[in-house]
């Protein structure tokens, strides 16, 4: 009987390279047969979808209210989602259970302890205290969290910052660091960078910035920084989210601002290679935006550009140990003097130390997963 690891998200599973690195991991080194990736049921999308040997992504139950709704309603739709995955693979053998966000804890819990199953929580961001959460909303996040997180086996936190929080707020909770890097070895060439693909010129300095469109990431204030930068200076924002419609009217006649669609994860370094400068400035006041670490500030690394970062006790580590690395505030103004006074000269001229950086990638990051996995299943 095949043994199946049954990752859960509330998501459409469509850019989630952390999970997949995950799973092809317990694949490649023995500890699965089958791979499940359990998200949501979406217009347009396959229910049943095969990624690769051994791994299937299932859209399950029914579809949530669009993001934008009340969280109320989005919240409603929950429980008929645990409910779906239930029973998705009854009577199989389920040899570990992964949930990869708060929204998926408590169904995964309920599984788990069913199935009598390992569970892995798998936060990739602190996520009871995630930005625009307030109020009831927040309140029933740190009690759900709080429950279930005692049931879980081992948490992975995406910063040492966000794991010290966890330790600290769950006492003897078992928890490790897994940055969210990529994983190089695999990352595809594309015959286009960005900035062939914009069209700009090779005396450009070009900004960009790769993720999600939305709230808390400080993509309004780099929009308007750039109204008074100088005309070489170039913003591309690559990605999707709620945030794209005002994104692209504030652009609309900006000359040096360009919306991109978000590209695939194993064509997004080299696609970004085309840049010079690698942005993320977040002005959310969330404590999981100001102790994060996310992966576009490896992926910026490995694509060799010199980076612009905001506040935060995460990003000014990396900052720190990085050849050429800007702090700045999460203000207009204050992004629009270092877009003035940081050149092409200067950053350019930090290409050696660039290319000669080794960051942090799935190769270094893989073995403390592996390890895991071989005390939770061999035990």
């Amino acid at each position: 009987m095949p043994r199946y690891h049954l990752h859960l998200y509330y998501c459409d599973w469509t850019h989630e390279s952390r999970a997949w690195r995950a799973g092809t991991a317990a694949l490649e080194h023995g500890f699965a047969d089958q791979i499940i990736y359990a998200g949501y049921r979406v217009s347009g999308l396959p229910e049943i979808e095969e990624i690769g040997p051994g791994q299937t992504v299932r859209r399950i139950g029914p579809e949530p209210s669009r993001p934008g709704s009340p969280r109320l309603k989005r919240a409603l739709s929950l429980p008929r989602w645990w409910q779906a995955f239930q029973n998705m693979l009854n009577g199989q053998e389920i040899g570990l259970v992964t949930a990869h966000s708060l929204a998926s804890l408590p169904g995964a819990a309920m599984l788990a302890r069913r199935t009598g199953a390992p569970l892995i929580y798998d936060a990739h961001e602190l996520e009871s205290e995630r930005q625009g959460w307030a109020g009831p909303v927040r309140w029933a996040a740190r009690v759900l969290e709080g429950h279930f997180v005692r049931q879980v086996d081992h948490t992975l936190a995406v910063s040492d910052t966000i794991r010290d929080w966890y330790a600290a707020t769950y006492p003897n909770l078992a928890v490790s660091t897994l940055r969210n890097v990529p994983e190089l070895g695999h990352m595809g060439s594309t015959a286009r960078s960005l900035r062939e693909d914009l069209g700009l010129s090779k005396s450009d300095l070009v900004y960009a910035y790769c993720g999600a469109f939305g709230g808390g990431r400080g993509l309004i204030q780099l929009i308007d920084a750039f109204l008074a930068a100088p005309r070489d200076r170039h913003l591309v924002l690559v990605g999707y989210g709620p945030l794209e419609s005002e994104l692209r009217s504030r652009a609309e006649n900006l000359p040096n601002v360009h919306i991109h669609p978000a590209v695939p994860s194993s064509e997004l370094v080299a696609f970004l290679s085309g840049a010079d400068v690698g942005v993320f400035v977040p002005d959310g006041q969330s404590l999981s935006y100001q102790y994060c670490l996310p992966n576009k500030v490896f992926e910026y690394a490995a694509a060799g550009l010199a980076l612009l970062l905001g506040p935060g006790p995460e990003l000014a580590r990396f900052a720190a140990g990085y050849p050429a690395a800007r702090l700045t505030a999460p203000d207009a103004d204050v992004i629009s003097a270092v877009l003035h006074e940081w050149d092409v000269a200067d950053i350019r001229g930090q290409r050696p130390a660039l290319e000669a950086f080794s960051p942090p990638n799935w190769a270094t990051e893989k073995s403390k997963l592996l390890d895991i996995y071989g005390g939770l299943l061999r035990s």
